[in-house]
């Protein structure tokens, strides 16, 4: 009896033990690495990056069941606003996943300024595909050697232009202005073909600078426009839609690469996912930010006609050619340019 009591006990121990067991296997089983990752973007709390950004962290965390945390780090607050410095971070690995603009991450290889050119994507639709279809898989080849993985991208917006001096309607009216460019010897062949005087300048100077007259314009999206409030110290908005520009999603290539597969995929699923959220809002939102620029801010907002647009062209057409050609026929094909 007592012998057979022993073996009772035994089995109720051993019992427990599997449940016990069981239970930690469930945790276990979720397929997904347990890390807390660090993504850095340039824009304010209310950019579209800053948007997307915080997008990806909550569906990633959910689709997770926590075990994959995003912690979002705006305004490049860890390179304290310095957008080249924030891109250094990302290739050192001093953080896990990046947002930066175009005209940034481009100075890691110069061709993906390529969708840049003026009037190179005629909209929002066409430039979604491009950077989840051919064009984004051109990214991917073009910034694995540098140690970064392409992920995706999410509007940034077709550019206005804004000054503080006259409306935009003509290449004429460019004359002489001071106009503030991220950087990069395209954009400032670009503006020196309209006759204005291009200013590089990091964009967490910017506001002051339009403020104080350091600078007379810029061009930014009308969302980048209205989160930073540059339409409180430019009254002339001019809606070109000259260039287009993304927020490309980027990964540290070793951090990325020592995830599992399961852990990679989700990510990338999740900022499609996104990105593709954010698109809809940016989108819908750009006529009730010009609406609230000219009702609210007392602006002057200016649509560039098709016969304005094709004066520009003409305007720039030596600088086109001169970047297709310089860019290449690769990148000019992922696009779609012609």
């Amino acid at each position: 009896m007592k012998l057979t009591k022993l073996v009772k006990t035994a089995l109720s121990v051993s019992m427990m033990s599997a449940c016990l067991f069981t239970g930690v296997s469930a945790a276990a089983d979720n397929p997904y690495d347990e890390v807390s990752l660090r993504l850095s973007c340039n824009g304010t709390d209310l950019a579209n990056d800053t948007g997307a950004a915080r997008i990806f962290a909550k569906l990633v965390e959910e689709k997770s069941d926590g075990n994959v945390t995003v912690k979002v780090f705006p305004n490049d607050m860890l390179a304290s606003g310095n957008m080249s410095k924030g891109l250094e971070f990302l290739c050192d690995g001093t953080v896990d996943l990046d947002i930066h603009s175009t005209s940034i991450i481009a100075n890691l290889d110069n061709r993906m300024m390529v969708s840049t050119l003026p009037w190179a994507l005629k909209d929002y639709q066409a430039a979604e595909d491009a950077f989840f279809g051919k064009g984004g898989e051109f990214l991917a080849k073009v910034l694995a050697p540098k140690g970064v993985t392409y992920l995706g991208a999410v509007h940034n917006g077709f550019k206005a232009m804004t000054n503080s001096k006259h409306p935009i309607k003509r290449p004429e009216d460019l004359q002489g202005l001071k106009m503030r460019i991220p950087g990069g010897d395209y954009f400032s062949a670009f503006y020196s073909a309209l006759g204005a005087s291009p200013q590089a300048m990091s964009w967490g100077e910017v506001f002051t600078a339009l403020q104080q007259g350091t600078i007379d314009g810029h061009d930014n999206s009308l969302s980048t426009i209205n989160s930073a409030n540059v339409q409180e110290v430019q009254k002339y908005i001019s809606l070109t839609n000259h260039a287009y520009e993304a927020f490309t999603f980027t990964a540290n290539t070793k951090k990325f690469e020592s995830l599992n597969e399961a852990t990679q995929q989700l990510i990338r699923d999740c900022v499609k996912e996104a990105c593709q959220e954010m698109n809809k809002k940016i989108v819908a939102d750009e006529a009730a930010i010009a609406k609230k620029f000219v009702e609210e801010n007392g602006c002057e907002v200016y649509k560039l006609t098709d016969e304005d647009v094709a004066a520009f062209k003409a305007a720039v057409q030596s600088v086109t050619d001169e970047y297709k050609a310089k860019y290449g026929a690769e990148a000019c094909a992922a696009f779609d340019i012609q």
